[in-house]
């Protein structure tokens, strides 16, 4: 079995699309983890290949590949959590397809 891909609409919260941007940008700083982020959410089984926002206050959509294994409510734990998306701001609400939250 191989790997599976995940789309997700990520909608900012009101009021949180700057703060989010503002965390966004210092984390891909040189020196802001980003990198190490990246890394621990690779061995964690998780990788972001695009984060395409459609505009600042959003929406955007993502495409995440996870290891073979990880189950559809493991990825949302996952993008829910402080490993996710939000930087652990709670800024954004992601929807995976057939979400009914």
């Amino acid at each position: 079995m191989a790997s599976k891909f995940f789309h997700v609409h990520h909608e900012f919260r009101a009021g949180k699309a700057q703060q989010w941007w503002e965390t966004a940008q210092a984390a891909m700083a040189p020196g802001g983890g980003w990198d190490e982020a990246v890394a621990k959410n690779l061995e964690a089984g998780f990788y972001n290949h695009a984060f395409c926002p459609i505009g600042p206050e959003g929406p955007a959509f993502c495409i995440w590949e996870v290891r073979e294994g990880i189950s559809a409510e493991e990825f949302q734990e996952f993008i829910d959590g402080p490993n996710g998306v939000n930087f652990g701001l709670g800024g954004m609400d992601e929807h995976l397809p057939g979400d009914q939250r």
